[in-house]
């Protein structure tokens, strides 16, 4: 097993973080896009090692998940 590099594992904790905020509010707010997108930002980053990666679909989910709350 391969730890991953530093800014991969930053990007990791932090859109996982945002993504339990984004589950907790779309359970909060009966939004089902809200939740899946938040599951997503959650587990995505188990499955990319790439620091670049990472943080383009962290970057474009947390996107999605502002403009689904509109």
């Amino acid at each position: 097993m391969e730890f991953p590099e530093p800014l991969a594992l930053f990007g990791m904790v932090l859109f996982s973080l945002f993504g339990m905020w984004a589950v907790k509010e779309g359970r909060r707010e009966s939004n089902i896009k809200q939740l899946l997108l938040g599951i997503v930002l959650v587990g995505y980053s188990y499955f990319t090692s790439e620091a670049w990666l990472v943080w383009l679909l962290g970057v474009g989910l947390t996107a999605a998940v502002f403009k689904v709350r509109e």
